[in-house]
């Protein structure tokens, strides 16, 4: 059976347990808590793209002896080892469009997502640990440009002049992500597929951390799109394995763009 390593359902760890669901896959659910670090602990699943991919602290999902990382690879992964559930769907330069969405998301969508919502969610709660024992915790993570992303957070990296920054360059994905969706319901053609996950994970936070830049007023079709999803019955029960009161606070540092390509 599938384990899939996760934390709360918002961004990265979203994605697979919205596939999951909609392939009706069994899957053995592993919890944890990136905020206490057990992704960096012995018995962690890992290799070496778990270590190096750019989003950094999970999901994991795990197959026999094989280890996958990576969340939209994930998808990827779900959608053809279970076709019947056609997360996949269309003729060879759809599933290119379903690619090449998920390269978007990643570079130029998921580091601004992650960075405003790091400076608001999880920089409060790592700063009100015990300074001391968080910084044996931090030393203790490899390579080093993770352990950098999580001293970020907490060293007054994300000032205000450096989110402002953040939001700007946000802008230009989601006036994209708009004129998409004002052409086709669905992002790599006229059916649902994994771009749509991976989308809805990373544009769901922006109406709570930008909502200049995506509500209902500015960004209709956004607003829409998030709607549709969430009426999907594999959104509600990814998003009901929460454990927290309010599972869309949880951020952890990525992405790195720069491990693309």
């Amino acid at each position: 059976m599938l384990e899939l390593y996760h934390s709360e359902p918002n961004i990265y760890s979203l994605k697979p347990l919205i596939a999951l669901n909609e392939a009706g896959a069994p899957y053995t659910s592993r919890y944890f808590d990136p905020t206490s670090f057990e992704q960096h602990s012995e018995g962690f699943p890992r290799n070496v793209e778990s270590g190096l991919h750019l989003e950094r602290e999970g999901p994991i999902l795990v197959d026999g002896a094989t280890v996958l990382s990576s969340s939209f690879f994930i998808l990827e992964y779900i959608a053809e080892a279970f076709p019947a559930a056609n997360l996949l769907p269309g003729d060879a330069y759809e599933h290119y469009r379903a690619r090449a969405w998920g390269q978007f998301t990643a570079l130029q969508l998921s580091p601004g997502v992650c960075a405003l919502g790091c400076a608001r969610y999880l920089a409060p709660v790592l700063k009100s640990r015990d300074p001391n024992q968080l910084k044996a915790r931090l030393e203790r993570i490899e390579p080093a440009e993770r352990r950098a992303a999580w001293v970020a957070v907490i060293d007054g990296s994300y000032d205000e002049k450096t989110l402002a920054g953040v939001r700007e360059r946000l802008a230009m994905p989601v006036r994209r992500f708009e004129s998409a969706l004002a052409r086709t319901s669905w992002l790599a053609g006229s059916a649902y597929s994994v771009a749509d996950i991976d989308a809805f994970a990373m544009l769901s936070p922006l109406p709570d951390l930008a909502p200049e830049l995506v509500s209902a007023s500015v960004t209709p079709r956004i607003v829409q799109f998030l709607h549709r999803m969430r009426e999907r019955p594999a959104v509600q029960q990814a998003l009901a394995v929460a454990r927290t009161a309010r599972p869309q606070e949880a951020f952890v540092p990525g992405a790195e763009p720069s491990r693309w390509g």
